[in-house]
């Protein structure tokens, strides 16, 4: 759908350090609209289980309270 299509887009742009806040920043600045952050993670879920795409856990870093981007 629509969002899925949105959401590789913006991973293709972000690159491979693509993690759902960037991911979420690239879809605003593309479309002019809000996104909320929860249904870009959901989106980003579906498409790994739909073997669109993979993802991996990084280190995790003090900004997030210790805890890995994925």
């Amino acid at each position: 759908g629509p969002a899925e299509l949105l959401a590789l887009l913006a991973v293709l742009k972000v690159g491979d350090n693509a993690y759902g806040v960037p991911v979420a920043d690239a879809i605003r600045e593309a479309t002019g609209r809000d996104v909320l952050l929860g249904s870009v993670y959901v989106t980003l879920e579906r498409l790994e289980r739909k073997g669109l795409m993979t993802s991996r856990r990084g280190d995790p870093t003090p900004e997030r309270g210790g805890r890995a981007k994925r």
